[in-house]
């Protein structure tokens, strides 16, 4: 990725190209740069894992409008396949490794927005992956990973699912938080799924305790039930296996 590649999009026509370099947090399935031109500041990701396919990144391109829209993420202007890039809006904001009250505060604000974005997708088949990766590894031990979320997922039949849209991949690298808002960035996983997917992705992620995850809780439902609890103790298994999983069969 170059300046004078960038040059050809018709978006620049009226802006000079000062800089562009590569930031220091990067996903796994994405390079990202960030453009600083006579105007403004943009972040360029440049795709680079085929295991997300041309069709999913035409919905990332939609989702992420969507929560633009709700200010909770950066507005899209391209999605270039042909050369496997997107353009955005750079967001300003720090990452965190732990949260404070007011931080989950923010999170909870964030994602209430965007579990009530309406659109039309089928939701995710959990167990339908759990059950292609118990086939897929012969490790007995990563095997039994598999197996434990397909328990935990009949144990969940119990209760009614709650489906929304969700972000999916939660982790700290994708919220950025500026003053008392947070914001999250790359959305190529978002996916209509349970919400307590994402939110036992923020408690994992951030190692939250017994109290903390109480106060999330409360912040997002206000009344707290035993059913909220059990759900989200079931989905921090299957989020942590799921994602172990995921990483394993990167490495294949």
């Amino acid at each position: 990725m170059n300046i004078k590649k960038l040059k050809e999009y018709k978006l620049f026509g009226n802006q000079e190209l000062l800089d562009l370099k590569i930031l220091e947090n990067q996903g796994v399935c994405n390079t990202i740069y960030k453009l600083q031109t006579s105007k403004k500041t943009y972040s360029i990701r440049v795709f680079k894992h085929t295991h997300t396919q041309k069709k999913k990144r035409e919905i990332e391109f939609k989702i992420q409008n969507k929560a633009y829209k709700k200010d909770i993420g950066a507005k899209a202007y391209i999605l270039d396949k042909k050369n496997s890039l997107m353009i955005c809006d750079f967001i300003k904001g720090e990452h965190k490794e732990k949260l404070t009250k007011a931080n989950i505060k923010a999170v909870v604000k964030t994602l209430k927005k965007l579990h009530s974005i309406k659109i039309k997708k089928k939701p995710y088949d959990l167990k339908k992956d759990f059950k292609n990766y118990e086939k897929l590894f012969k490790d007995r031990k990563i095997k039994t990973l598999a197996k434990e979320s397909l328990k935990q997922l009949h144990t969940l039949k119990r209760y009614k699912k709650d489906l929304v849209l969700c972000h999916h991949d939660l982790n700290q690298k994708n919220i950025l938080f500026n003053q008392n808002k947070a914001f999250f960035i790359d959305w190529e996983f978002a996916c209509i799924n349970d919400r307590f997917f994402d939110l036992a992705a923020l408690c994992i992620e951030f190692k939250l305790n017994d109290k903390q995850e109480k106060y999330l809780l409360k912040e997002y439902f206000k009344k707290v039930k035993k059913e909220h609890k059990e759900k989200l103790k079931a989905y921090k298994k299957i989020c942590t296996n799921l994602w172990i999983l995921w990483f394993e069969a990167l490495k294949k």
